[in-house]
């Protein structure tokens, strides 16, 4: 009897040890790592105009060295490197500099808002295009001078008769903005219509991050 007994617990723990092993097992099948997220293409500011393009970033110029024929990109906190081929890199919207015009975009400065269209191989992205952002053009007539914007500011929008409107990304509007200013996004103008003053000649003065 006592030796059946003994038979008996053996077996139960070697069944609850197989258990045991078996759900550790299951666990560790289970805890699979997780995939490493994808590096952005575009920077956020970006996403006020634009979409996601395969084949295509886009963001701020960081450096370039013509001796490895490469490439470096700011997409917010992400930084990509691209190969080119200085014979065949087409670079637009880029005034070269005269003393070495066949090395263009030595003349981005740091921070350029830049797009970059790239192809893909062995694992490499090689850069096809380098176009630099254009400013807009605003015809001059439409243009407030800074002098006469600060005589509307020291007088305030009811007594100057006007709304200043600061059209950047809402983060950037609280990190500082010109006194008197209320946000409207550029990508929400229709949303916040009501903003907008209801008699259509009131004067409305908007800014962005600048030349742009």
């Amino acid at each position: 009897m006592l030796r059946k007994c003994i038979s008996l617990s053996i077996a139960t723990v070697l069944a609850s040890g197989i258990l045991v092993t078996g759900q550790a097992g299951a666990q560790e099948k289970a805890a699979v790592p997780a995939a490493p997220q994808a590096k952005p293409t575009m920077a956020k500011i970006c996403a006020n105009c634009h979409t996601p393009a395969a084949g295509s970033l886009r963001g701020n110029f960081d450096n370039v060295a013509y001796k490895t024929q490469s490439i470096q990109i700011k997409i917010d906190e992400a930084t990509e490197v691209l190969r080119f081929n200085k014979d065949t890199l087409k670079v637009l919207n880029v005034q070269p500099d005269p003393a070495n015009p066949s090395e263009p975009l030595r003349a981005l400065k740091k921070g350029k808002e830049i797009r970059v269209e790239y192809t893909e191989k062995d694992g490499k992205k090689i850069a096809t295009l380098v176009a630099a952002k254009t400013p807009i053009k605003v015809a001059p007539e439409k243009l407030i001078g800074t002098a006469d914007m600060e005589k509307l500011v020291a007088q305030g929008p009811e007594k100057g008769k006007y709304l200043l409107i600061d059209a950047r990304p809402a983060p950037r509007f609280m990190d500082g903005a010109i006194p008197t200013a209320i946000n409207i996004p550029f990508p929400a103008f229709e949303k916040m219509a009501d903003k907008l003053p209801k008699d259509k000649n009131a004067l409305v003065v908007y800014y962005c991050a600048g030349v742009t």
